[in-house]
């Protein structure tokens, strides 16, 4: 498979990603459709022809050339099933449309809405990778390898583990909650866990082997995401007594928009070599003291 392919792949699965964690529906909407701009790039390079710089002329071209390409998609293997629903053209204009408006335009749309274009956006990546892959003869496990390499440095860590293994005990937590209210069913398919996720990444290979491998790391990250979880469900009971006329009596249209909405909580560290942090140090109090000698130079005058 071209390099280049694995490339735009790789900038497809970076913006997903960005949309995934979109605390605003414009950011899910404008990330999502520019991981399907990617991802309808790599397609034309692997057919040897070059993207249109137009997006539209793009996405014409790809459904010209590929007019069955993001179709449900079933396979069979010796252990079961899966299937992977499609995206209908019809949906995807409309998401072009809704990106172009998100980039130039007052932009609103509601959160389930933008879920819905951010999954659309997974589906499409993951149905042309399943293409790409089932052309070359090759597992699609192997080709997200190779593009999640490309796009992060690492597939698969501790992190991912633990994090996973921290939405098996609240999912756990809001089963045994549903059994005690008789509903266990919805209880759990409402948990606040399923809605929400948390992700480590790092730029360079020293950390980002630390998050692949450090068990202990792996644990404070799982204290993290349960973190933020509680305070998704905090604000769920604020959002709802908020709307409510009766906070006792919620009606079910109150409880319907209490939980309608986009939360991102982005945190960063963007660090640089401890020297350099030093000579800033440095910088500024010569600085200041240079100023403070000036001041009182003048005052003597």
């Amino acid at each position: 498979m071209l390099n280049e392919v694995i490339e735009k792949l790789a900038i497809a699965e970076q913006f997903a990603h960005n949309a995934q964690y979109a605390g605003v529906a414009r950011q899910a909407v404008a990330d999502g459709y520019s991981c399907i701009d990617a991802v309808f790039s790599a397609l034309l390079i692997y057919a040897g022809d070059e993207p249109p710089r137009n997006h539209k002329q793009k996405l014409d071209k790809v459904k010209s050339k590929y007019p069955d390409a993001f179709e449900d998609r079933t396979e069979h293997y010796s252990t079961g099933t899966s299937f992977l629903g499609g995206v209908t053209w019809e949906r995807i204009e409309s998401f072009y449309g809704d990106w172009l408006t998100s980039r130039y335009e007052k932009f609103v749309m509601e959160a389930g809405e933008a879920r819905q274009r951010v999954a659309e956006a997974l589906r499409i990546k993951d149905l042309a990778m399943a293409l790409i892959s089932d052309a070359e003869a090759d597992p699609t496990e192997d080709t997200l390898i190779r593009v999640q390499m490309a796009a992060f440095g690492y597939q698969f860590s501790e992190v991912h583990k633990a994090v996973g293994l921290a939405h098996d005990h609240l999912f756990h937590e809001a089963e045994i909650a549903g059994e005690m209210r008789g509903s266990k069913l919805g209880t759990k398919m409402a948990a606040a866990t399923n809605f929400c996720d948390a992700d480590f990444l790092a730029g360079d290979e020293i950390t980002r082997k630390i998050i692949e491998d450090d068990d202990d790391i792996a644990g404070h990250a799982a204290d993290v995401y349960i973190g933020f979880v509680r305070l998704s469900e905090e604000i769920r009971l604020k959002r709802l007594e908020l709307l409510s006329k009766d906070p006792e009596k919620p009606s079910s249209d109150e409880i319907n928009a209490s939980t309608n909405f986009m939360l991102s909580l982005k945190a960063k560290y963007h660090g640089e070599p401890m020297l350099k942090t030093a000579a800033g140090i440095v910088d500024m109090l010569t600085g200041a003291l240079a100023r403070s000698l000036s001041k009182n130079k003048d005052d003597l005058h």
